[in-house]
């Protein structure tokens, strides 16, 4: 199967009202400039969102305003210049077929307002012959043409109550008057319909790619054969915190190619959007630390002439990319501690907790995973279970076995709540003390500052085996509304409660708060450093320690097969200069520090440099020191 290494993925959804597409398209000086830019696989566009083709189907709409081959002059060119090329179908989108075919379209639960200028207008449903007609164009292409693979686009469903979906949920027995009903009903239907589509395309040819957008990672791993992780920070939905999160979920699911798409402008549709070259650097090598590939995306105006300034600034960062690919081949990034979040795809993306967890883990540059239930966690010293995760008798015995095994659970809020009792697991060694909670909650800290728990929490008391490291502390007043006055200033009483906020045992300590969601809300560095100390007491011989290095800066580990260690430092600080996202402009400069690597390798070289750095050995940590860096530092430990 063919391993993507540097991949472009192109936009180009025309409007059936327009003409002389592709007039200026020159196949060959096209492919020839990806080729400079170190380009080796491209997704585009055999048949777009708006319905129209751009080969010459006998099945589809080829696009009225196209008169040659456009898609079939490209995989041509592209072969010539060693490009293999992936095919775009979008599988939820074709607005001329739709309006051709309204028997095809969706009908969702909350469909957009009249006239809404979305994409997502009109959708498609695959329970419909629509799923036949998209099998017969993708077959059609796969057949003509010596593509790699697919990118299917758009699956992941409106709930939908066609009369194909009706028939079939009524012959299921189910309620499609509930809207939880249908909506699950069209998750299956998806994941269907996505799994006859791989069907029918790996009897043409097994060795496909395949990725199905917007269906869960581990949903499509029976049917998909790579995944593709779209972001692009300033997009609405997405942030500068969602690929490291993201990236180290993927890592762990398993080894087939992973690809992070971000793209040279603000969002999809900006045909004028170019992003500063540094957010576009950060965002590649970000997911090239992570085990993931480059993918930059872009849009091809009508015309078919790629603007040049695009492929300029796309050159020189794949080229300082490649400067460096010795050290990102066959890498694996390195953990030592996991963050258990066993949920859905969906509930992965959205969830405040895990995102204040990665971004607590980042800044401490602990080097981690995401892991859920399908992962293997016995590799890991430390799980982390940040807030919600409660427990369900499969989870609870999983649990158990790691505990047995000699593992070791940092857990927050109602993380370790059995769903059948209300009650933490005996392994948990707190039990709830009394109802409700301290509004506002304070804890306090080795300095005898009464610190903000900034989230919701329980009245936790340790039981016998566990100590009480921090203690929860009342409000003077609590805050609210008693019929006279607005309580809204609540200072902390003088004395600790009975209550902890961190509860300690031999394999498991538990802070009683919330602690992931309220640093997401505040980024308190109060609720950090406690967090940090935890981690020092449950799991003192981490896999990396950092000697004064600025919270800012990203740093993950990664082994390559020769078992050289790769330790990569990144600089860079989102600034929030729009109104609702943030952008990087500037690489940041950062002053000769010190990082402790637990290894047994004895030299380190700052590259591709290949400057020779001062070492110390000191018990299981090589001590190197780092020279002053800008933006980005990679240093091999061999």
């Amino acid at each position: 199967m063919y391993q993507p290494r540097y991949a472009f993925f192109y936009d180009f959804h025309t409007s059936p009202e327009l003409r002389g597409i592709g007039r200026n398209f020159d196949a060959e000086s096209f492919a020839a400039r990806l080729g400079r830019c170190g380009v080796d696989f491209l997704t585009f566009p055999a048949r777009c969102n708006m319905g129209m083709a751009y080969y010459d189907t006998q099945i589809g709409i080829r696009h009225y305003g196209l008169d040659f081959d456009l898609f079939g002059e490209l995989v041509a060119a592209c072969k010539r210049h060693g490009i293999a090329v992936n095919a775009y179908f979008n599988g939820g989108i074709s607005q001329e077929e739709v309006r051709l075919h309204p028997e095809w379209r969706a009908h969702p639960i909350n469909p957009p307002a009249p006239a809404t200028v979305t994409p997502y207008f009109r959708t498609m449903c695959g329970n419909t012959p629509y799923r036949e007609h998209l099998i017969a164009m993708m077959s059609e292409v796969a057949r003509r043409y010596p593509v790699t693979g697919f990118f299917v686009d758009s699956l992941g469903g409106h709930s939908c109550r066609c009369e194909s979906c009706l028939e079939k949920m009524c012959a299921q027995n189910l309620d499609s008057a509930d809207d939880a009903v249908v909506a699950a009903f069209t998750a299956r239907s998806c994941r269907e319909f996505a799994a006859a589509v791989s069907a029918a395309m790996k009897k043409l040819n097994p060795e496909f790619l395949l990725y199905f957008n917007c269906i869960g990672y581990e949903d499509q791993l029976e049917f998909g054969t790579y995944l593709d992780f779209e972001c692009i920070p300033t997009k609405a939905g997405c942030d500068y915190e969602y690929l490291p999160l993201m990236s180290r979920y993927m890592r762990t699911l398993d080894d087939r190619p992973r690809l992070n798409m971000t793209g040279r402008f603000n969002l999809w549709g900006d045909f004028g959007g170019l992003r500063p070259e540094a957010a576009i650097r950060q965002e590649l090598l970000t997911g090239l630390c992570n085990g993931m590939r480059p993918n930059l995306g872009d849009h091809l105006p009508p015309d078919g002439r790629p603007p040049e300034k695009v492929l300029a600034q796309a050159e020189r960062v794949f080229k300082f990319l490649q400067q460096r690919e010795a050290f990102f081949t066959d890498s694996t990034p390195l953990a030592d501690i996991a963050v258990l979040f066993p949920k859905s795809h969906r509930e992965i993306y959205r969830a405040v907790e895990l995102r204040g967890a990665v971004r607590m883990l980042c800044e401490l540059h602990c080097q981690f995973d995401i892991v859920t239930l399908c992962a293997d966690w016995r590799r890991y010293a430390l799980l982390v279970l940040p807030d919600t995760v409660t427990v369900t008798p499969e989870l609870a015995a999983r649990l158990r076995a790691y505990l047995a095994s000699g593992g070791k659970i940092i857990a927050s809020g109602d993380s370790g709540l059995e769903d059948a009792t209300g009650r933490f697991m005996p392994e948990w060694l707190v039990e709830i003390a009394a109802p409700g909670d301290f509004a506002p909650a304070y804890f306090r800290d080795d300095d005898g500052m009464d610190c903000s728990a900034y989230a919701d929490g329980r009245l936790l008391r340790p039981r016998a085996g566990a100590q009480m490291r921090f203690s929860l502390v009342k409000p003077e007043i609590a805050h609210c509304w008693d019929g006279r006055y607005a309580e809204y200033y609540n200072p902390p009483s003088e004395e600790v409660s009975e209550f902890a906020f961190l509860t300690v045992g031999d394999q498991v300590a538990h802070f009683s708060h919330r602690i992931f969601s309220g640093y997401k809300e505040y980024a308190s560095t109060a609720l950090r450093d406690v967090f940090g100390q935890a981690l020092e007491l449950m799991h003192p011989q981490t896999l990396l320690k950092t000697v004064g290095l600025p919270h800012f800066v990203r740093v993950t580990v990664a082994r390559q097969p020769s078992g050289r260690e790769i330790v990569h430092l990144l600089a860079y600080i989102p600034e929030r200069r729009a109104a609702s996202n943030d952008i990087i402009e500037d690489e940041l400069t950062v002053e000769p520090t010190q990082i402790r690597l637990r290894t047994a390798a004895t030299r380190a070289t700052l590259e591709p440099e290949n400057l020779e750095l001062a070492t110390v050995r000191d018990g299981e940590y090589l001590e190197i020191q780092v020279p002053r860096f800008c933006g980005c530092a990679l240093i091999a430990v061999n």
